[in-house]
Order: structure tokens, then C-alpha cells, then sequence
């Protein structure tokens, strides 16, 4: 025999990027609800924000790119046979910061 309780879970419907206010929900752009970033975090002993402070950010992919470009590592991703597969905006060079251009060399006002 089996027994149940009643549980209450949430569940995220829709995020607003924090830096350009783009509201994002599964139903609306799947691209950029997929894409975004959301960072959820406690200060640890000695932090800059804070010994236990919360922080927490959400980005859209754009806002992430504009923002963290110059830093991230794109790595391409790896066929199931080891080969390299080209897609258009990865960069061929994880091992150095990429500029924003170099990431998406396409007219970003072409999605909008």
C-alpha cells in the first residue's frame, strides 16, 4: 500500500535578465529561456559582499556575451567519433579570451 503527502513545489515560470530587463519564459523565445544564466550564491568567511550574504544575478545569452565575453573560454563541441564540429559563433581557440565580435560575427540586429 502506498501513502502520499501533499508537497508544494515552485517552479520557475519566467526570468527577467538583470542588466537589460528582457523578460524570458519557455513559451515565449525557447532560444533564450534555454541560454540564460542565473547565478545563485552565499558569501563564504572573508567575502566581499558579505560573510553569508546572498547574491544572486540573471543574465540573458546576449547580456552574457556582452558582459563576460572577453573572459569566457568557448570550446567547441565533439562529434561522437572525436572530430570537430563547425557551428557558426564558436570560437576554434578555448585556450584564449575571445572578443565578442570573434564569438558571433554575425549583425546582432538581424534577431531583433
Amino acid at each position: 500500500m502506498r501513502e502520499y503527502r501533499d508537497r508544494m513545489v515552485q517552479e520557475v515560470m519566467a526570468c527577467t535578465c538583470d542588466r537589460c530587463g528582457r523578460r524570458m519564459t519557455p513559451n515565449d523565445d525557447q532560444w533564450e529561456w534555454y541560454e540564460k544564466v542565473s547565478l545563485d550564491w552565499r558569501g563564504g568567511f572573508g567575502s566581499v559582499f558579505g560573510d553569508g550574504a546572498h547574491m544572486s544575478l540573471d543574465l540573458c545569452q546576449q547580456c552574457v556575451r556582452d558582459t563576460l565575453g572577453p573572459w569566457l573560454r568557448v570550446d567547441s563541441p565533439s562529434a561522437p567519433d572525436g572530430s570537430i564540429q563547425t557551428l557558426k559563433g564558436v570560437v576554434s581557440r578555448p585556450d584564449a579570451p575571445v572578443s565578442v565580435e570573434q564569438m558571433n560575427p554575425w549583425d546582432l540586429n538581424e534577431r531583433d
